[in-house]
């Protein structure tokens, strides 16, 4: 089959860089869609060895365990379909926006069990109870005292809607902020009336679930980005409104802000002096191999594009396979 220059570095750049041997040979020999996926499917030759590549997501496998490319393709769209599948189940979130809810992630990925623990309807009801625990959890964990309006009468533990309300007022707080104010609001009201929606729904079905679990994710991550985007306030200019103000100073117009206060400097003390110093450190001439941001950058895209395969693009690029095929024939 027909292929770019650019899918031939990039299939040999994967290979050589997985298997730790040079490539002598290589050829295109299947392309197939499977749903809305194509997989390519290589024929690579090494100095030592012989693999089938398959794209999307790229993967290498030896030909002494698979003979035949039907079979190795078959093995890799189960093995995607499975990786994908555990995929979904991950927390998706880094672990130091994992650290600002911890027991509320523990049981969204609890209701997550559930979810796979059978297909009967009562197996998906018992995710709408184990969602439902992951928020008011949420509430345990992002809440307090101090959300409450002097004068207010304070909400129930157990009241996610008035508690999420007045998370909502806190997180969002002014006009500038008053639509993402509502839309936290409003997810808050619909997300939790389907999460009992689903505990008490007898015909619940496994994408009734699904949607429970999604919904939920997509509350407490948006809730967490607005806790972030709260403590992460920056400060602008007042004459260009430019974000680029650096040590009180707007390093666009110039503008200064007079009540910018520096940084207290902290001396350190002898001891600590000692100590920093008296850990082994590595001079400069000895480092022996250097990269460019440049190089990393090449590198990194190199093995992106190895990874996740050819794009459509290459597919629709104008084959110079005639230039490469008395390679291939070597």
């Amino acid at each position: 089959m027909r292929a770019t220059n650019r899918e031939k570095d990039d299939i040999r750049a994967y290979v050589e860089d997985q298997a730790h041997e040079k490539v002598v040979h290589l050829e295109k020999s299947a392309s197939e869609m499977v749903g809305p996926v194509r997989h390519d499917i290589w024929d690579v030759h090494c100095e030592g060895s012989r693999w089938w590549v398959v794209t999307n997501s790229t993967n290498l496998y030896d030909q002494r365990d698979f003979k035949s490319r039907d079979v190795v393709l078959t093995f890799h769209v189960g093995l995607m379909l499975r990786m994908s599948y555990l995929q979904e189940r991950e927390v998706p979130v880094g672990p130091e926006k994992v650290d600002l809810l911890p027991g509320t992630w523990r049981r969204w990925e609890q209701a997550f069990e559930a979810y796979d623990s059978g297909d009967e309807a009562e197996n998906f009801q018992a995710v709408g109870v184990r969602l439902r625990e992951c928020l008011v959890s949420f509430i345990g964990e992002a809440c307090s005292d101090h959300l409450v309006p002097a004068g207010k009468e304070r909400p129930k533990n157990a009241d996610f809607r008035a508690w999420s309300e007045l998370l909502a007022n806190y997180l969002a707080a002014g006009a500038s902020t008053a639509k993402l104010r509502s839309y936290l609001k409003k997810i808050s009201v619909e997300t939790w009336e389907y999460v009992n929606w689903l505990t008490h729904a007898k015909s619940a079905v496994r994408l009734d679930a699904e949607i429970g679990l999604k919904a939920v994710e997509h509350l407490l991550g948006v809730f967490t980005a607005a806790r972030l985007r709260l403590a992460r306030s920056v400060r602008r200019c007042e004459e260009c409104e430019s974000y680029n103000v650096v040590a009180g100073v707007c390093s666009h117009c110039g503008w200064t802000d007079e009540t910018y206060e520096p940084p207290e400097y902290v001396p350190l003390s002898e001891e600590e002096r000692q100590r920093r110093l008296a850990a082994p450190c590595t001079p400069s001439s000895d480092i022996s191999t250097f990269m460019t941001p440049d190089d990393l950058r090449r590198s990194a895209a190199m093995k992106a594009r190895a990874v996740s395969g050819p794009s459509e693009e290459d597919h629709e690029q104008p084959s110079a396979a005639n230039n490469d095929s008395s390679q291939m024939d070597q």
